[in-house]
């Protein structure tokens, strides 16, 4: 049940979650992957739940990597 302070009291619908989770790292993605497993493992989570999350995470993850490299190899040109 949600409490008074999850209802906005304009429309007197609940007011969506908001979740805030640091990932500016891949490191950080890593960990928030970990933390989903321990959660669909303890059955705290359902699995196709925690299953979609973790495929966000890894394009994220692949996406942070990709932009990495991308600076390296523009450092390296520039160096050249």
């Amino acid at each position: 049940m949600a409490s008074p302070d999850d209802i906005d009291e304009i429309s007197d619908t609940p007011r969506p979650l908001v979740v805030r989770v640091k990932l500016n790292t891949v490191a950080d993605v890593q960990r928030e992957l970990a933390k989903l497993y321990r959660l669909a493992r303890a059955k705290k989570m359902d699995t196709s739940e925690a299953s979609k999350l973790a495929n966000i995470l890894m394009l994220i993850a692949r996406i942070m990597e990709t932009s990495d490299l991308e600076e390296r190899i523009a450092r390296l040109e520039g160096q050249g």
